[in-house]
């Protein structure tokens, strides 16, 4: 496995030694945005991951730009000369904070889902925006002798990952480095029916299909290299309330909730000690879940992260990424994956 990739945000809580540097290659910092054209975020506590990279010489850093509801894209790259300031900020905002390069968040081009601006000319842009971004990082490297990453966070299912090309040929990836496939919250907020939300293979019930393997398949059939597809996990869980009496088989049913509700590893691993009746694995999907009756709760686990990077050597892609290194500061998870 090429990458161990940790998401971490510089809001949560956590300190310079519950970051495991010698795990880790990478660490993609959340979130700077984009407002106008400029590049905001007063980043509280990235001198301690410079600390950390000063004594880990091999780990990396990258700031990641924009997030879920995070807007200021479509309208920064929208023309050459917007597009122009805009990577003339970001690189300087790079350099303030001697990160090793930049992962975009934009989600997603041309979509307003999460409540941004969107416009039909977004992937278009997109790709003119990777591309003079690429241009000046070289050139940048051309002057320091460093190397600067350039990654893109990327949807799982295949109406984001389309929305992401302007022509169905994926040929922003060119650009990039490796991108990260958000191969969490597959299910979630949007439905009612329980699922598991970060699970590695289809599972042969309703809303079954998504998985990370069908995320993999369809970028591989774009004839993206695997050592550009980073497959990701999940620190968190999500949870379906509402069953109907006497379910026992919960994956796949309706239920009165959407799977709106979150929960990171750190509090769900005190539920799961002690109700260990309630945990069952789901062979097909090659994913954990928590059952008690009226609550189903999807998460990753030690099996699930073991499963995953094994998945990663056996297709041999780029690696795994998580989000967000603060929901597990036990290291079980973390742990799972690089053991493997």
């Amino acid at each position: 496995m090429v990458e161990v990739i940790a998401y971490l945000d510089d809001n949560k809580e956590w300190t310079k030694e519950e970051i495991p540097a010698e795990q880790l290659t990478l660490i993609n910092y959340a979130f700077a945005n984009i407002v106008g054209l400029e590049i905001v975020r007063d980043l509280k506590k990235i001198h301690l991951i410079n600390e950390l990279k000063e004594e880990h010489p091999h780990l990396r850093t990258c700031i990641s730009i924009g997030g879920w509801s995070a807007g200021g894209f479509s309208e920064g790259v929208s023309t050459k000369e917007s597009r122009e300031i805009l990577i003339e900020n970001l690189i300087a905002y790079m350099q303030t904070y001697h990160f090793n390069g930049i992962d975009l968040d934009w989600e997603y081009p041309g979509m307003d889902v999460a409540g941004i601006t969107a416009s039909k000319d977004d992937a278009q842009n997109f790709l003119y925006f990777v591309q003079e971004l690429r241009e000046q990082l070289d050139l940048l490297t051309n002057e320091t002798g460093e190397v600067y990453l350039l990654t893109a966070a990327i949807g799982a299912a295949d109406e984001l990952l389309e929305t992401m090309s302007p022509n169905g040929k994926y040929d922003y990836i060119d650009y990039l480095d490796f991108v990260n496939v958000m191969t969490y919250d597959m299910r979630g907020s949007f439905t009612q029916i329980a699922g598991h939300h970060t699970n590695l293979f289809p599972y042969p019930k309703a809303e079954g299909e998504l998985s990370v393997e069908q995320s993999v398949n369809h970028l591989l059939k774009k004839g993206i290299s695997p050592q550009k597809i980073v497959i990701g996990a999940a620190f968190y869980c999500r949870y379906w309330t509402g069953f109907p009496a006497g379910v026992i088989d919960p994956v796949g049913v309706a239920t009165t909730s959407f799977g709106n509700q979150t929960v990171d590893y750190n509090q769900l691993k005190e539920l799961l000690a002690k109700y260990p009746e309630n945990i069952f694995w789901d062979e097909k999907a090659s994913a954990p879940y928590y059952f008690d009756g009226q609550q189903f709760i999807s998460y990753d686990d030690v099996r699930s992260m073991a499963a995953k990077a094994d998945y990663v050597k056996a297709r041999q892609l780029r690696g795994i990424m998580y989000w967000e290194h603060s929901l597990d500061l036990t290291g079980e998870l973390l742990n799972a994956a690089v053991k493997q």
